[in-house]
């Protein structure tokens, strides 16, 4: 078969600046292709590297900044008129329509992502192809009714058991067209350190964040667990927060004020550092360097990749017990109230104070990630659209 993935507008298809879902269309995209398929992926680009697996072809999704003021408005107005739910939709279609209608081979599979209008036009564009749509998130919509969306889909795919049961109460598809396919982790770049199970040269635990600088992400929870142990309590922990409030600097986000008291914050370990943003490809390392990651989410969180990768790098994980962080962990994580500081306290003492729990978690987590492949993701694509 012939799989077409079409990127999301606001996403790149790279390991510099891509997200989640750029790095599930490249995993995804290899193991599909080692399965015998092909694949193209559409898709915006920037000055950054472009992930090099697939044909890739170069789709138009401007924003604010290109466009003139006459276009915005025209825009404004066609999407309320048509319910759209990015706000310069109808660009973004002409684009990847066209890029559709020129590819030399008509795929036999489109699949979108986060992405509840794009399916019906699709349809129209190309009857015979099977479509797909992949919830990422909890994604919401402008448009009143789904019907002709979900008439139009051959196949909803979800992130996570999670998101596939709350798409099924939220926007009504039938059980029989979603499937959930939860995303893997590649272990031959997420993977434990040679001394992993060995104390640090100090003897400190070395505790890490990594993920987007976001009160919904509660890396303050963690910060406030290493500063109270260490403190308090006279525990030997050090602590790196490696991200940033985006990918790009912008001095209106709101989230500058939670960074900036988040990074005071910081200043009262001795052993810390704050790295910023760092590429994906980075990311392995940080992990490899560290015992503990937490990923202390808010709010529900749709799946928690980054959990699965932490534990592929041989750290223990300390998890919010919410959304579809359970699953993802399995029964490997440990899994805390982030609402009960307390919860997340006594969490990370008793892997400070019991090293052979500390290594337990470890072990168990490294034996979690194992099951979660990429190539067992690709398959239940696959199977999705078989018949």
């Amino acid at each position: 078969m012939h799989f077409c993935f079409v990127n999301m507008p606001i996403e790149y298809y790279s390991p510099v600046s891509g997200g989640a879902i750029s790095t599930i269309i490249m995993q995804v995209s290899k193991e599909l292709i080692n399965l015998g398929h092909e694949v193209t992926v559409l898709t915006k680009k920037n000055s950054a590297e472009t992930y090099n697996i697939c044909e890739v072809v170069e789709i138009h999704a401007p924003d604010k900044t290109d466009l003139s003021i006459f276009e915005r408005a025209k825009c404004k107005v066609l999407r309320k008129l048509e319910s759209w739910d990015y706000p310069y939709y109808g660009l973004y279609l002409k684009s990847f329509s066209d890029a559709l209608k020129s590819l030399k081979k008509t795929p036999d599979v489109v699949i979108v992502f986060n992405d509840l209008v794009s399916s019906r036009f699709i349809r129209r564009l190309i009857p015979k192809v099977k479509i797909g749509v992949w919830l990422q998130n909890y994604q919401r919509t402008r448009n009143p009714d789904l019907r002709k969306t979900i008439a139009a889909t051959d196949c909803f795919l979800t992130c996570s058991s999670h998101i596939r049961d709350w798409a099924i109460e939220t926007h009504q598809i039938p059980p029989a067209k979603i499937v959930s396919a939860a995303s893997g982790v590649d272990t031959s770049i997420f993977f434990p350190r040679q001394d992993w199970l060995e104390p640090s040269e100090h003897g400190a635990v070395r505790c890490v964040y990594v993920g987007r600088i976001d009160p919904n992400k509660g890396p303050d929870i963690a910060l406030n667990a290493v500063l109270h142990l260490t403190k308090d309590e006279g525990c030997a922990l050090t602590f790196t927060i490696a991200g940033d409030v985006w990918f790009y600097a912008n001095p209106g986000d709101e989230r500058n004020a939670y960074r900036a008291k988040l990074l005071d914050g910081l200043k009262d370990l001795e052993q810390s550092s704050f790295l910023g943003h760092v590429p994906h490809s980075k990311i392995a390392e940080i992990f490899r360097d560290h015992d503990v990651a937490f990923v202390l989410t808010r709010l529900n969180e749709p799946f928690g990749l980054v959990s699965l990768e932490a534990m592929a790098s041989g750290c223990a994980v300390i998890a919010s017990n919410r959304g579809g962080l359970p699953e993802a962990c399995g029964s490997a994580g440990i899994l805390v109230d982030p609402d009960t500081q307390e919860e997340v306290n006594q969490a990370l003492r008793k892997l400070y104070t019991d090293k052979t729990w500390l290594n337990e978690q470890k072990k168990r987590g490294l034996e979690r990630a194992k099951l979660a492949t990429w190539l067992k993701t690709a398959q239940i694509v696959n199977d999705a659209f078989l018949n």
